[in-house]
């Protein structure tokens, strides 16, 4: 089974969804190419997907695409083997909510907050130890490639360019790492280059000459009217015009 999940970690993604729809007619055994480039969203759908993984008896394979972040981290925790493209990031944080009321509830609200934290902590701990794992988490890790592979969080690094992340839950993270993958990946060269025959100061004046071309041809031209038989006189001049 081939499949991708992308965009945010909720119920109502229709990857998740697709994803989902397939686990229930695959074969047991049969094994699971699966690409993940996501943000995150919802830490217990994250932490259900990478248990399901887990227990199914063919091979997991995993992608990460673009960007696993987050829940989608987690989900990469269920693979039998994660590979990642060179210039594609992995990123871990503890749990967190948003949550409003009085002090009671704020205070049972960080009781459970670190709970959770607990359980997503437990989704790495076949791959990285506790005390390192619990490290990167509190620091809310970015890691590259090399780092993952470095921590034992995948298995091997492959090279391509990296896709772009969708989210509505974190626009403004995305669009960040949106830039960035699009500044690696932009070209580096010269406007010309040696096999061309023409040299960068060569197309500037050429470009230069049909500039002055173009606004030679943009001018106004004065108008020349028609000459004007001698003895035409300024009536039928007049009814003529």
């Amino acid at each position: 089974m081939k499949h991708k999940i992308k965009g945010d970690i909720i119920n109502w993604n229709s990857s998740i969804w697709d994803f989902n729809y397939q686990m229930k007619s695959i074969k047991e055994d049969e094994d699971i190419d699966l690409s993940v480039n996501s943000y995150g969203g919802d830490a217990f759908l994250g932490i259900d997907i990478c248990n399901t993984l887990k227990d199914h008896k063919g091979l997991v394979t995993v992608t990460i695409t673009g960007m696993a972040a987050s829940a989608a981290s987690v989900i990469c925790m269920g693979a039998d083997k994660i590979r990642a493209h060179a210039n594609t990031m992995l990123m871990v944080h503890n749990a967190q909510t948003f949550v409003a009321g009085d002090a009671k509830k704020l205070r049972k609200a960080a009781d459970d907050v670190e709970k959770v934290s607990q359980a997503v902590l437990k989704s790495y701990t076949n791959r990285v130890d506790e005390d390192t794992m619990k490290k990167l988490l509190d620091d809310e890790t970015y890691l590259t490639a090399e780092e993952a592979l470095k921590y034992g969080l995948i298995d091997e690094i492959i090279d391509a360019e990296p896709e772009e992340v969708e989210s509505e839950i974190f626009e403004n993270k995305a669009k960040a790492f949106n830039n960035k993958i699009t500044a690696a990946v932009a070209p580096k060269q010269p406007i010309s280059s040696p096999a061309s025959g023409i040299d960068e100061n060569t197309l500037k004046q050429m470009f230069a000459e049909l500039k002055n071309e173009i606004k030679n041809e943009l001018k106004p031209k004065e108008i020349v009217p028609d000459p004007v038989a001698p003895k035409q006189n300024l009536s039928s001049l007049f009814l003529h015009l």
